[in-house]
C-alpha cells in the first residue's frame, strides 16, 4: 500500500484508485456473502485501507476501490466504520449497485449454456462504468466503493466528476484509466527490454506508480511522484497501451468504445509522458456480463519434487507412470506437466543441448466429479514417494470447487445502477 499511501501524503494527487479484482476473485466474495451477508467484500479491505483512511482524509484525496467485490454495501459500511473508529468525522462513503445479476440471469445472452453438466450458479455482474461513480463524487462523496466495474472507468469517473469532462474528452480520461489500472506494470513492472533505463531489486521493491495529470481536452501527462525510482518512457506506455486489448481501433468499455489508432505518445521529461488524440466510436449498446458456475466434484491439484542427478528423468518417469494409473481410475479430463520446463509452454517446449535442470516439480490437475476421486488422484501422488521413481518428496496438495467463468452481454435497460452513502 506503500504507493498509495505516499500519493495521498503528497498533496499533489486529487483522487487515489486502487483497483483490487480480477474475474475469478470475485468467486470467494459470492462463496462468502452467501454464508455471510455482512461478508464477501474484499478481505483486504481493512489491512488495504487502514493506512491509506487517515492520509486521504487529512490530504483531501478522494479514494476510488472496487474493495467492495461481491458486496460494495457491506464494504460501504465497514468504511464508515473505520473511518469513525480514526475520528474521520463527516466523510461521505458512497456505494455503488447494480452490477450484481443474480436476480435477472435469464436477461443474459450467455455464450453456450451455462449449466450443462448439472453445474449450478454461484453468482453474475455486469460490467459497470462510470455511472454512478462520477455522480457520487460530483455529490461531494470522499470515497467511493464498487464491485465489478470496467477498470478503465474505475479511474476516469473522478476525472469526469472533477472536470465536467464532454464526451469527446471521456475518451481521454478513460485511456488514461485503462493505462493506469494495472499500478507499477506501466512504470516498469513485468517489462523485460534491453534498451533504456534497467531496474535493479531496489528499485523495484520501492517502484513508483502512476499518476496521470488529465487536462480538460482529454489529453494527459503520465509521471511518477518525485524520487520513485521508475521507468516511464514510451516503451512502457506503448506495452500497457496494448496490454488485454484486442483491436487497438475498437476497445470496448462500458461507457465508450475507444479507438487508439491515432494517439500520440510524447516524453516530455524523464518518467512524464503525454498522451493526446483519443476517440470514442459510440457507447455499447450492451454491457459485459461475466457469470460463476459452480460444476460437480472438485479439481485436484497435486505436485512432487524431484531433485538432484538425473531430476529430469526420474520426473519424467514420474509423469508416465501419473497418466497411467490416473487413466485406470476412468479420469480422462486432466493434465500432467514438469514445472521448470514444459508447465507454462507445453508441446512446444524443449531443452537446451546439454541443459540438465538439478530440480523440478511433477504437477497434475485433474476434473473429478466426486471427491472421493479426487482423493483418489492425491493418493496417487503420495504412493509415488514409495512405489516410483526414486527421491520424489516435498508435496503440495490442494482440492478445491470445480468452478467455471462465462462470459455473455446484458441490455443497458436490465442493470440498474444506484448509489447509496453514508456519513462518518
Amino acid at each position: 500500500m506503500e504507493p498509495a499511501v505516499e500519493m495521498a501524503r503528497s498533496g499533489s494527487v486529487d483522487f487515489v484508485g486502487l483497483e483490487c479484482l480480477a474475474e475469478r476473485t470475485l468467486v470467494t466474495g459470492l462463496i462468502e456473502r452467501a454464508a455471510d451477508p455482512a461478508k464477501g467484500y474484499d478481505r483486504r479491505l481493512e489491512r488495504r485501507l487502514g493506512p491509506l483512511l487517515p492520509a486521504a482524509v487529512a490530504n483531501r484525496c478522494g479514494i476510488v476501490t472496487n474493495l467492495g467485490s461481491a458486496n460494495p454495501h457491506a464494504a460501504g459500511e465497514r468504511i464508515a466504520a473505520m473511518c469513525k473508529a480514526n475520528g474521520l468525522s463527516g466523510i461521505t462513503v458512497a456505494m455503488l449497485g447494480g452490477d450484481d445479476l443474480s436476480g435477472s440471469l435469464d436477461d443474459v445472452v450467455w455464450e453456450g449454456d451455462p449449466l450443462e453438466e448439472g453445474g449450478r450458479w454461484l453468482g453474475a455482474h455486469a460490467y459497470l462504468g462510470v455511472e454512478g461513480m462520477a455522480e457520487a463524487f460530483r455529490e461531494g462523496a470522499s470515497i467511493v466503493v464498487t464491485g465489478r466495474v470496467a477498470d478503465s472507468s474505475l479511474f476516469a469517473a473522478p476525472a469526469i466528476a472533477a472536470l465536467d469532462l464532454d464526451a469527446e474528452a471521456l475518451a481521454g480520461a478513460l485511456t488514461a484509466g485503462h493505462l493506469l489500472e494495472c499500478g507499477g506494470q506501466l512504470t516498469g513492472g513485468n517489462l523485460a527490454a534491453t534498451k533504456g533505463r534497467q531496474l535493479d531489486a531496489h528499485d523495484l521493491a520501492n517502484l513508483g506508480y502512476p499518476t496521470a495529470t488529465i487536462e480538460r481536452d482529454g489529453s494527459f501527462v503520465l509521471g511518477v511522484l518525485d524520487g520513485k525510482p521508475a521507468r516511464l518512457d514510451l516503451v512502457s506506455t506503448t506495452l500497457q497501451l496494448l496490454y488485454e486489448v484486442h483491436d487497438p481501433r475498437l476497445y470496448h468499455t462500458p461507457d465508450l468504445t475507444l479507438d487508439f489508432g491515432n494517439l500520440l505518445l510524447e516524453e516530455v521529461g524523464e518518467n512524464r509522458v503525454r498522451v493526446s488524440g483519443a476517440r470514442g466510436a459510440g457507447r455499447p449498446e450492451s454491457l459485459k456480463a461475466i457469470g460463476f458456475v459452480k460444476r460437480p466434484g472438485e479439481v485436484a491439484d497435486v505436485e512432487i519434487t524431484y531433485a538432484g542427478e538425473g531430476a529430469i528423468d526420474r520426473a519424467m518417469v514420474a509423469r508416465d507412470v501419473l497418466r497411467e494409473r490416473v487413466e485406470s481410475l476412468g479420469l480422462h479430463d486432466y493434465a500432467v506437466d514438469l514445472v521448470g520446463i514444459d508447465s507454462v509452454l507445453g508441446a512446444v517446449a524443449h531443452l537446451a543441448p546439454g541443459y540438465a535442470p538439478p530440480e523440478l516439480r511433477v504437477h497434475i490437475s485433474a476434473r473429478c466429479t466426486e471427491a472421493e476421486e479426487a482423493q483418489a488422484v492425491e493418493d496417487e501422488v503420495y504412493a509415488l514417494t514409495l512405489s516410483g521413481p526414486a527421491g520424489g518428496a516435498s508435496l503440495r496438495s490442494e482440492r478445491r470447487p470445480h468452478v467455471s467463468v462465462v462470459s455473455g452481454r446484458v441490455a443497458r435497460s436490465s442493470v440498474n445502477v444506484s448509489v447509496e452513502r453514508l456519513v462518518s
